[in-house]
Parts: structure tokens; sequence; C-alpha cells
């Protein structure tokens, strides 16, 4: 089960590192959409950052929460609660995520969600 958990945590680090370097070409894509809110999470420095934490959120799965190590669950799911607050919070996009004929930030839900999953199984 925890290899599944871990499997999981990794997966959702996955799916945030693709958004996070894919949304310098979804901005381009999107001109019609608001340039001040896409250039909060296309610019160099939140990719940077987000790339960055991917990194310590991925050597953090594999090593100590895979050998089962208490304290590397806690500061995963700190990581993940830090992530889903900041970006609920910024992003006025994330409040209208359960309504499905709008436009919001499903995929860093999902991804969030997965990974409060994967910790949950690999708590066991």
């Amino acid at each position: 089960m925890r290899k599944t958990g871990v499997g999981l945590v990794v997966a959702a680090y996955a799916l945030l590192l693709f958004l996070s370097l894919t949304s310098p070409g979804y901005a381009r894509a999107h001109p019609h959409m608001d340039p001040v809110m896409l250039a909060q999470y296309a610019a160099p420095w939140p990719v940077a950052l987000a790339s960055a934490l991917v990194v310590a959120g991925i050597m953090l799965a594999v090593v100590p929460l895979r050998r089962g190590e208490r304290w590397a669950l806690w500061t995963e799911l700190a990581m993940f609660v830090i992530l889903f607050i900041t970006r609920v919070t910024t992003d006025a996009r994330c409040l209208v995520v359960l309504d499905p004929h709008q436009h919001g930030c499903h995929s860093f839900i999902v991804a969030a969600i997965l990974g409060v999953v994967g910790l949950a199984l690999a708590w066991r």
C-alpha cells in the first residue's frame, strides 16, 4: 500500500511540474485571458520556484517517505497544504472548480487531491 501511495505522490508532483512548465506556453496561447493573472504563473520566478518545490517533494517521496518516516509524511502534507491555500486564495478561477461549466484550476486541484490521497495511502 505504501508503494502505491508514494507512486501517487510522485504522480501528483509530476502533474504539478507539467502544469508549471507549460504555463508560459499556455499564457502565449491564450492572450484573451487576463495577462496579469497569467503572468503570476508563467513568469520565470514562479515556474522556477514551483519546479524546485516539485524536485524537493519528489526527493522526499522516494527516499524517506518510501521508508515510512513520519516526518517526511508531515512535511509532504505541509507542502501540499501550503500550495493549495496559496493557489486558492490568489487565483479566482479556483473558486469555480466545482462548476463543470466554467474553467478553473481543475488540473491543480486534481494534483493536490491526488497527492493527499497518496499520502493517506503511504500512511499505512
